[in-house]
């Protein structure tokens, strides 16, 4: 008669040698995943940052355009009533 205590229990078994190295390489995948996924958002946030930049820097020059045609528009108008 087999006792119980004779059959091996799953989780007690050793893994197949290639499910270990599945296994690492899963994990060395997962590894360069996330240090892309670091590099992506950090580039993300540069451009963020870029597209503001030159956000403000286009709204700086679309006010100073609107400055001089003011201004060029105030002396058409002194020139007419000249």
């Amino acid at each position: 008669m087999t006792r119980s205590s004779e059959y091996l229990d799953s989780s007690a078994q050793t893994e197949p040698a290639g499910m270990n190295l599945q296994t690492n390489e899963a994990k060395a995948m997962a590894a360069g995943i996330t240090v892309e996924n670091a590099a992506l958002e950090e580039a993300s946030q540069s451009a963020g940052e870029q597209a503001e930049a030159t956000t403000d820097q286009a709204n700086r020059m679309a006010q100073a355009t609107q400055d001089v045609l003011e201004e060029l528009q105030e002396m058409e108008e002194g020139a007419e009533q000249a």
